[in-house]
């Protein structure tokens, strides 16, 4: 069996979803699409994020003149990575209730887009100053498989975002990250 057999031929779940990431420098959003193979065993997967960087000093307060809150001290700064990579089930098969605990790796292009720290919306993002480099995630997590079809993916683990200029004050924005995933079996 040679490698565009096992990496094309035998996926027969397809499942679609989005997702929520709170990480050591900020939080976010995704979308994923992950394949299954027949055997349980492992999954491929892919995802685009959207993820706002928050200043370690930042807070809202309450503007009496306007009666409104806003954000102070904040940063202006979106990262958007394209992680491509898998999902490696040890116990597939041998743990009941549709509880498979996993071992993930993931990897690819970071996107980086940083505005200006003032200004109006339309002024700090105009002409904001973007790049690229490249990044990854390893971590644990489990899959909760649902009778509706659906399952819940819960990761755990290590972010790993450095930037290939200083964007901020910072040219690495690594960090723990907490990623919740909500999936759907596509039909």
């Amino acid at each position: 069996m040679g490698i565009p057999v096992l990496l094309i031929g035998q996926f027969d779940h397809v499942h679609n979803g989005f997702g929520l990431d709170i990480g050591s420098s900020g939080s976010g959003v995704f979308i994923m699409r992950q394949y299954t193979h027949t055997s349980q065993k492992y999954s491929l997967s892919g995802e685009l994020r959207f993820y706002d960087i928050k200043a370690s000093n930042e807070t809202i307060v309450y503007d009496w003149y306007s009666n409104q809150y806003r954000s102070i001290g904040g940063k202006s700064l979106i990262l958007m990575p394209a992680f491509f990579g898998a999902n490696y089930y040890p116990f597939a098969g041998q743990i009941a209730n549709n509880f498979s605990p996993f071992i993930t790796l993931r990897g690819g292009p970071l996107f980086t887009l940083n505005g200006l720290e003032t200004g109006k919306f339309v002024q700090r993002w105009s002409n904001a100053e973007t790049h690229w480099s490249a990044g990854g995630f390893f971590g644990v997590g489990t899959e909760f498989r649902l009778v509706n079809m659906t399952s819940v993916l819960l990761h755990v683990g290590y972010e790993y975002l450095p930037l290939s200029r200083i964007a901020d004050g910072e040219n690495d924005y690594s960090g723990l990250l907490i990623h919740i995933a909500f999936n759907r079996l596509k039909k």
